[in-house]
């Protein structure tokens, strides 16, 4: 029996349903030696007993919705292990523009899928991720670790 708190080891494919929408745009960011993608991470709280048929309805027809969409890149759909009915969708775009201006989890179309299942959409923010550049040989044994 898993105990509370114990970590969960999931694969990319049970966290966003899907292989195919797992391709995120990196872009060089200067010098910095960091690539960077702009995401948009919307919280959603879902009605008590629709915990699943909300994280299914994302991970399924939202993210159809989402492919269609100029920019959009990929997708990681998470969900709370404290908090069952709080789940946080990352939408991985192409450029910053996107990622603020595609206010995706407004359009009718998705309020349409996802009205009968959320209580509310409680946060919406927009992120530049930087992802480092890691050596090509793996983990170096010389980098000091925070």
């Amino acid at each position: 029996m898993r105990q509370h708190g114990e970590p969960e080891m999931v694969t990319i494919e049970e966290v966003t349903g899907s292989c195919e929408s797992w391709r995120p745009t990196l872009e060089p960011n200067g010098n910095s030696g960091f690539r960077t993608m702009n995401v948009r991470a919307v919280e959603f709280i879902s009605k008590p007993g629709k915990i699943r048929g909300l994280r299914n309805c994302i991970r399924e027809r939202v993210l159809e919705y989402l492919e269609l969409r100029e920019g959009f890149s990929g997708a990681l759909v998470m969900a709370s292990h404290r908090e069952p009915r709080l789940i946080l969708v990352l939408t991985f775009w192409s450029t910053e523009k996107e990622a603020t201006s595609n206010r995706w989890e407004n359009a009718p179309a998705v309020q349409k899928m996802l009205g009968a299942l959320i209580d509310i959409c409680a946060k919406v923010q927009t992120y530049e991720a930087a992802v480092p550049k890691l050596p090509e040989a793996g983990i170096r044994e010389d980098v000091p670790v925070c």
